[in-house]
């Protein structure tokens, strides 16, 4: 996996201390000067992108983490720029970056060790501090191996997972091991730290007419496009047909020579036959890949871990990287809500229209789990610890005075959609055309009511007239609609979870009498039982492992 690991030397520390990380190779600093020993040792498995460069000027060790793009300077150029904009604190002139990425800098000199975060701080790592010094990575479970994890888990964040699909907590499943703020400069020195914010977004509700909108919009998201294919002799497109990725497509094919090889998942009949005309309309040829019974047969294992501990599904990006390992794939990431607003609105109604607390409204706009199967009484207090993260969206986006809007950037976005791409990039990199700052705060400042679906109407009719007699997946004929089966792995999952439901010390949150007939009907291979089948293997997974790693887990501390 892409993944980064290290941790702080301290002199005079015993060598039987360290973490140990099995696996992963060792970074040797690109110079070795007696009087600048570095202050850190770095771990990575081979596939990590990680940058590296030293600056005599400033006797720094600076690396980055990921790819990020700037539109004047790479390779080691990069590296020199944010080291000068480290050393001159004019941190907010990394909002110029494109992409997600950690960046470290190690100043052995001043004792000083700083850490940067993308915008929204996509790209995870997690740290503490054990026995005075700095441990850090970015997968918590790598972490706990090599001894640095404290084995004490978080259950609020087990609670905001199981209720919303993924932790927002901004901490991660340990309780020692938390997540760097998002678009932030954290500084480390003498054993004190300190946190700037260099992505402060001021929020507006400016209107503007539509045809000015699409011309703003048109106009950031055209100069993104060419700065991140610059480098690219070939990138890789996941094609929905979909507004977001036949604009990116659009774009790419007529701002860039760079060589465009375009993939479609055939959900439906409807989204197969968009994508073809879209593709045909810009003259590229198509790679299909078909779905047999169910979406979920694609992949060899459905879930993963993410980097805070907790198990995700795939998702079909995950597919169309393997069908071309090493070449970079577009990503519509953040499209739907920056230029659609498709989350600005809950039961068609913007967050100042609704009555009641709002702590209330983002509980059940976000929530994906019921607590069906679940016992009444952990139901509860799950239910009610999950209302934490959403009691402080409320908070920051009340001071913002776009609750929604920053609930869906820090949460949904960050921890959620991210996984779309996060979770290939050993495979292939991602690119992020929509994730940029000036789109972003050019969002925040304006009302919400300007975000609709005619903004993209319009950009196809004035840039790409072709494309705009395309209709959306909603306006083809029902017909077309493709019907799926149970998944091979539902009838398995059902198996091996059936006995835990029977044993008290396993799987202790459900209402046995519940699960029981459920797990039947999942092993005969009934669809109706296929989404609780999903969900208590994923409680299963999370359960499982805690015990592979002879760490306490008990659902009762809920």
């Amino acid at each position: 996996m892409e993944q980064l690991f290290g941790y702080q030397v301290i002199c005079g520390s015993k060598g039987s201390t360290d973490p140990k990380f099995h696996g992963l190779l060792p970074i040797v600093p690109v110079t070795n000067l007696k009087d600048c020993a570095s202050q850190v040792k770095l771990f990575c498995p081979p596939e990590t992108i990680l940058q590296s460069w030293f600056s005599q000027e400033n006797r720094a060790y600076v690396y980055i983490w990921g790819n990020p793009v700037h539109s004047e300077f790479s390779g080691d150029g990069l590296l020199e720029w944010c080291m000068k904009i480290i050393a001159d604190e004019r941190y907010e002139c990394f909002r110029e970056l494109l992409g997600t990425f950690i960046i470290l800098i190690d100043e052995p000199g001043q004792r000083r060790l700083t850490f940067v975060t993308d915008i929204l701080g996509v790209r995870p790592m997690f740290l503490t501090n054990q026995d005075g010094r700095m441990m850090f990575g970015s997968d918590v479970w790598s972490l706990q191996e090599a001894g640095v994890g404290n084995g004490k888990i978080n259950y609020d964040a087990v609670s905001a997972w199981i209720v919303y699909g993924y932790n927002c907590t901004n901490q991660s499943l340990f309780t020692n091991l938390r997540r760097l703020a998002a678009g932030s400069v954290t500084i480390f020195r003498e054993g004190q730290e300190t946190e700037f914010s260099y992505a402060t977004f001021e929020s507006s509700s400016q209107v503007l007419p539509t045809d000015q909108l699409v011309e703003d919009i048109h106009d950031i998201v055209s100069s993104t496009v060419p700065i991140l294919l610059s480098k690219h002799p070939k990138v890789s497109f996941a094609l929905s047909g979909g507004y977001d990725s036949r604009y990116l497509l659009a774009l790419s094919s007529s701002l860039t020579n760079t060589a465009l090889e375009c993939c479609t998942v055939s959900f439906t009949k409807e989204e197969e036959w968009l994508s073809q005309k879209v593709a045909e309309s810009l003259g590229l040829p198509l790679k299909k890949i078909s779905i047999g019974r169910s979406i979920w047969d694609l992949y060899d294992n459905v879930y993963h871990f993410a980097g805070d501990g907790f198990p995700i599904s795939k998702f079909v990006t995950y597919c169309v990287a393997q069908q071309s390992p090493g070449i970079p794939m577009i990503n519509g990431f953040m499209g739907d809500s920056l230029i659609r607003g498709s989350k600005d609105r809950f039961l068609g109604k913007y967050e100042k229209e609704l009555d009641g607390n709002l702590v209330d409204v983002l509980q059940e706009k976000y929530m994906m789990t019921n607590c069906h199967g679940f016992r009444s009484d952990m139901a509860k207090r799950i239910i009610a610890r999950s209302r934490v993260p959403m009691e402080y969206a409320v908070k920051q986006g009340t001071s913002l005075g776009k609750v929604f809007a920053w609930t869906d950037f820090y949460y949904r976005q960050r921890y959620y959609i991210s996984n779309n791409f996060l979770q290939h990039l050993h495979i292939s990199d991602s690119l992020l055309p929509f994730y940029s700052w000036n789109l972003l705060a050019y969002k925040m400042g304006h009302d919400y009511s300007v975000f609709t679906p005619e903004v993209y109407q319009r950009i196809f009719k004035r840039y790409f007239p072709r494309l705009s007699i395309i209709p959306r997946t909603s306006d083809t004929p029902p017909s077309r609609q493709k019907v799926f089966g149970v998944a091979q792995c539902t009838k398995q999952w059902a198996r091996e979870i059936l006995p835990c439901v029977f044993t008290n010390q396993r799987l202790s949150l459900l209402e046995k009498k519940r699960c029981i007939p459920l797990m039947l009907a999942g092993m005969i291979g009934m669809r109706k039982a296929e989404s609780s089948v999903f969900l208590f293997k994923r409680l299963y997974l999370l359960e499982e492992t805690s015990r592979h790693f002879g760490i306490d887990f008990d659902w009762d501390v809920i």
